[in-house]
């Protein structure tokens, strides 16, 4: 049974589960129990070794790092909206746009202090943008996707400071352990930024989408927009009501129309059963404030980049760059986001945040993280059992000598990006695909920055243009949008990015 094709049995159970419910947890938690029970075939033994797979993986000291790291970010993002940061920073912005072509500038230019996680900057931007090319009368598609493609491709390239850098080099820590590389998780990470390609190719075509393209274009996504929208105006006009009614009247801001018209499409029934979103409410009753978003933010990254350069010092790195790849950056940056959550409640308690408001926020904030903790521990219990029935070996012996070596990274691309598409996760594609691109490259199938690289392309298409998507169905509620409508529209120009990026795999497999 060893390295046998026994072992691609718990990924052959993840990947149809996820693509039928869209959703990738019941897939890992089914997968992960076949993959016990083959390890241990008795009636309780199975079970037993499932729960011990997880267990373990949980309590290994860098994994557990990590979901402290995951929680405090998300108590870090809902102590800046219970705080009414989120909410002050939107109305300080509505009131510097005077053109379309500043108004886009600024969308850009506001990615570098929302760039942490794509549903911040959707849920803290889409808002204030809306409400200022409504009033410029500009396309409100291209507005919507100005944002979009500045959320999920910049996130997944920045290398410091966000969810997706914890959640990536948690990946890069499960796999490696695996292989005999002399990597370090974090350094591996930075090195597959450059060779996720589809990030960057959608960044220079939404670039180009967003300054140059021409007026005609424009009206005639501004048409088709807006038959959509009439056909669907009936379907959505109660649920409009419902979160209209939470929005302010000057920033037309957050208000509970992201949170709570999302919770709204994922009821089966949509008239009675949405449940309002209590951090959006808390933060509807509090006086905005940009203060309180930027002065946390800065301490943030500051200390992050600081203790990161520090522990490379520590280690022996000497200058900026040598520094950073020495790094244990996982431990400087849960480091400084523990410092500055402490420093978070005394600032706030310095400016008449009462401490109910603030616990709420740090607690309220931490729970919505739990659904991506509970991913990556499955994830990593996935990954250890595969490994023990014999999954890498298999994969080398066997992909490597049926598929020429030079397909293979262009392959996993499109593979991976299928499978975005149709469950619309980017972290479950990282989940599922990375153990078998380590596998591939361990085959010797191409080195492991660039099939990192490929897999984490890949996600990301899915994150941007699934019309599953929790960024597509959030940005198109907010933007009053249909969704499908808008997910095609996105769709168009990620598949031209994606066929680039095919490209330019096989060139780097041919030449390199």
């Amino acid at each position: 049974m060893y390295g046998s094709i026994v072992s691609l049995i718990p990924f052959f159970v993840v990947i149809p589960i996820a693509l039928w419910t869209k959703q990738v947890i019941p897939g890992l938690g089914v997968g992960l129990l076949i993959g016990a029970y083959l390890v241990h075939p008795s009636l309780f033994g199975g079970l037993q070794s499932a729960i011990t797979y997880v267990v373990k993986e949980a309590a290994t000291s860098s994994n557990l790092n990590l979901v402290l790291f995951l929680y405090g970010f998300g108590s870090f993002v809902g102590l800046i909206r219970a705080t009414g940061g989120v909410t002050g920073f939107s109305a300080w912005v509505t009131k510097r746009v005077q053109t379309e072509r500043g108004a886009f500038g600024l969308t850009w230019v506001s990615s570098l202090a929302t760039f942490m996680a794509p549903d911040f900057r959707i849920i803290t931007i889409a808002p204030v943008v809306k409400h200022v090319f409504n009033k410029l009368g500009v396309n409100t598609q291209k507005v919507a996707y100005a944002i979009d493609v500045t959320s999920t491709p910049l996130c997944a390239v920045v290398p410091l400071g966000t969810a997706f850098v914890g959640y990536m080099v948690g990946l890069m820590h499960t796999s490696l352990d695996h292989t005999s590389s002399t990597y370090t998780p974090y350094r591996l990470f930075v090195s597959s930024i450059p060779f996720n390609f589809f990030a960057w190719v959608m960044l220079a075509v939404g670039f180009v989408m967003t300054f140059f393209v021409g007026k005609r274009h424009e009206k005639s996504a501004e048409s088709t927009e807006r038959a959509d929208t009439i056909q669907a105006h009936r379907r959505r006009l109660s649920s409009v009501r419902h979160a209209g009614a939470m929005v302010t009247a000057e920033t037309g801001a957050i208000g509970g129309v992201a949170r709570g018209v999302i919770n709204h499409k994922k009821t089966k029934d949509h008239h009675d059963n949405e449940i309002p979103d209590p951090m959006e409410i808390v933060s509807g009753r509090v006086q905005p404030s940009a203060v309180n978003l930027i002065v946390p933010l800065c301490v943030l990254l500051s200390l992050t980049l600081g203790l990161t350069y520090w522990s490379g010092y520590s280690n022996g790195g000497r200058g900026a760059f040598q520094a950073l790849v020495q790094a244990n950056a996982s431990a400087a940056m849960l480091q400084a986001l523990v410092v500055t959550l402490f420093f978070m409640f005394v600032f706030y308690a310095f400016r008449r945040q009462p401490i109910s408001r603030t616990m709420f926020g740090f607690m309220q904030g931490g729970n919505e993280m739990m659904s991506v903790i509970v991913l990556l521990v499955l994830i990593w219990a996935v990954s250890a059992v595969s490994s023990d029935l014999g999954f890498s070996q298999f994969c080398q012996r066997e992909i490597t000598r049926f598929v020429p070596q030079m397909f293979i990274v262009p392959a996993l691309f499109v593979f991976g990006c299928v499978i975005s598409y149709f469950i619309g996760s980017s972290f479950g594609t990282w989940g599922m695909l990375m153990p078998l691109g380590f596998s591939l490259a361990a085959g010797g199938a191409g080195n492991l920055p660039l099939i990192a690289g490929a897999v984490f392309a890949s996600g990301t298409f899915g994150g941007f243009a699934s019309p599953l998507s929790d960024n597509t169905v959030a940005m198109a509620t907010m933007m009053k949008l249909p969704v499908m409508s808008y997910a095609n529209y996105k769709t168009k120009s990620a598949a031209l990015a994606a066929g680039i990026c095919v490209v330019l795999y096989l060139l780097f497999e041919w030449l390199f």
